[in-house]
């Protein structure tokens, strides 16, 4: 059997903060794909999906 997981509910600060971070990790993914249809390559691309990466850590890091 297994036992019932309690969640708390999270602060207001805490969601307002985890909606900005899934929003930014929306326009990183927007930009790394606008720069790619330009032609621009990993020079430009890569640091973005670095800070895509980390963002999503963070997310993830929050929600577990």
């Amino acid at each position: 059997m297994n036992a019932a997981r309690k969640v708390a509910p999270i602060s207001h600060e805490e969601a307002v903060a985890q909606l900005a971070a899934a929003q930014a990790a929306q326009a990183i993914a927007k930009a790394i794909a606008a720069y790619r249809e330009a032609g621009y390559g990993s020079l430009v691309t890569e640091p973005l999906r670095d800070a895509l990466a980390n963002v999503n850590f963070s997310l993830r890091q929050v929600k577990s």
